[in-house]
């Protein structure tokens, strides 16, 4: 419960109150309202007359109103499925826009229930003549006042496009873990492990480490000129590459990290993880990819990175894994190297670090924000919605003796 709290505050923290997408969605809810009510207005009033134009405009708000709000909730499901929101902070923007819907239909159900008395019944029906028939008018008022609660009903479609999330795709992410003995990684991996067991079963991780090499480093390649014109990963000596179906048997792999490597060849085993996947998951096809890199930076051949041609400039390695797609955990203690500073001329995301678990954890988060999904959302769509529905639902006409 308190983390479900939590994430409603998380909500307001990341909501940019001045720009115009936020008060855009409040604003729209209301006009499409109010042009829905002049719409239905005309459909309303030419079937039968029992009713006065007053009953129909409350109707016609009523019905336009939960209409709407099937809209938003069907926009809040959608979005929330492909995980939209993760770079879109629109959250608190769409459930005010809910709740602004879903409050007119109370309020005109309130307002209708005002007109069974003596006096306010002649203003929203066409009474008979005669008093015999008087009753037989009261108790069609109180039907017609009761169908309109059904059109709540109209709530579930929006709802239905929650069927989406069921046909997320594959993801695929690629961890490149330096495992040099520059430092304890301990917290490193605890914070990998906990973040892979939080993922869903849908992403497919490749996890890197730097193994391979002999105490003499033999086999190693001593440029990035040298490195990038391998093109079969069999190739590379650095560089352990071991696939993973899903996040939990990934979390599982984390014990064969060790500090036992030797060197530091982060530029080969990023481009041996790139030639793995290009070589043996060609046919495979990804919703979205990933590269997240866990290093200091130090690498054996820093002295050729800026020289030589960098991996972005390779365009198959570019439109494997664009600038975007690639997140820097640097745990370099602020102290800048080439390769580093490479990376950050091409535009990757980067996240200083220090040794501490949450650190790295915050790091992760903000890594795969756009690969986390969780139900907080729709829970608190479903809340809403439910509490505004029963406040509708259990307003009653007044008795008429």
């Amino acid at each position: 419960m308190e983390t479900l709290f939590n994430s409603l505050g998380y909500y307001f923290r990341i909501a940019e109150y001045n720009s115009f997408e936020f008060w855009v969605f409040p604003a729209v809810t209301i006009l499409l309202i109010w042009l829905l009510v002049i719409v239905g207005l005309k459909v309303f009033t030419r079937r039968n007359r029992q009713f006065k134009t007053v009953y129909y405009i409350h109707k016609a708000w009523i019905i336009s109103s939960l209409a709407v709000s099937a809209v938003i909730i069907g926009l809040i499901c959608y979005w929330w499925s492909i995980n939209f929101f993760s770079d879109h902070p629109w959250q608190i923007s769409l459930l005010l826009s809910l709740i602004i819907s879903l409050l007119v239909p109370v309020l005109k159900l309130r307002k209708l229930r005002n007109y069974f008395t003596f006096e306010s019944i002649k203003d929203i029906t066409l009474l008979p003549k005669t008093s015999n028939k008087f009753d037989e008018t009261i108790v069609t008022a109180k039907k017609a006042y009761f169908k309109n609660k059904l059109f709540y009903f109209i709530l579930l479609t929006g709802f239905l496009l929650l069927l989406f999330s069921l046909s997320k795709g594959r993801n695929l992410i690629s961890i490149v873990f330096d495992n040099s003995t520059s430092l304890d990684k301990k917290n490193a991996i605890e914070a990998l492990s906990e973040t892979l067991n939080n993922l869903e079963s849908n992403n497919e991780i490749i996890l890197t480490t730097l193994d391979g090499l002999d105490e003499f480093l033999s086999g190693a390649k001593s440029s990035m000129d040298e490195i990038t014109e391998v093109k079969n990963y069999a190739m590379l000596k650095a560089g352990n590459v071991v696939p993973f179906s899903d996040p939990s048997s990934a979390a599982r792999g984390l014990n064969q990290i060790n500090n036992q490597c030797w060197g530091s060849p982060i530029c080969e085993s990023i481009w041996k993880s790139y030639l793995y996947i290009r070589n043996t998951k060609t046919n495979n096809i990804y919703k979205n990819k990933l590269m997240i890199i866990m290093t200091d930076g130090e690498d054996d051949i820093r002295k050729s990175i800026d020289s030589d041609r960098f991996f972005l400039d390779d365009e198959e390695f570019a439109g494997e894994f664009p600038a975007d797609k690639i997140f820097i955990v640097d745990y370099s203690d602020g102290e800048m190297n080439p390769l580093l500073e490479k990376f950050g001329e091409y535009g990757c995301d980067s996240y200083i670090v220090t040794n501490d678990k949450q650190d790295y954890l915050d790091a992760l988060d903000t890594a795969l924000g756009s690969f986390k999904n969780n139900w907080y959302l729709i829970i608190w769509t479903i809340i809403l919605t439910t509490i505004m529905v029963l406040c509708g639902i259990f307003i009653e006409p007044r008795k008429i003796i």
